[in-house]
């Protein structure tokens, strides 16, 4: 076997292994992406980006200030929970 193969055959494999490396971080992503959002975790984040845009003169709240403002509102306002 020539020399230029086998350099050839492993840059091939070592671009498939980084092609496969993308796909499955990407997955990786989009999996937790989609926990984070049905989970409410994303929440916060969200919180504070609009507050960034929207009101840049005020300082969001702490995540666990954000997160006792967010149940006592729940508490007070339980809308169609059961429980």
């Amino acid at each position: 076997m020539e020399r230029t193969s086998l350099v050839r055959s492993a840059d091939e494999g070592a671009l498939m292994a980084a092609v496969v490396t993308d796909h499955v971080r990407r997955a990786w992503q989009a999996i937790a992406w989609y926990v984070n959002g049905v989970t409410g975790q994303s929440r916060y984040a969200d919180y504070v980006a609009h507050e960034t845009q929207r009101h840049p003169d005020r300082e969001p709240l702490s995540e666990r200030e954000f997160w006792r403002a967010h149940y006592a509102q729940q508490d007070a306002d339980p809308g169609t929970r059961c429980c």
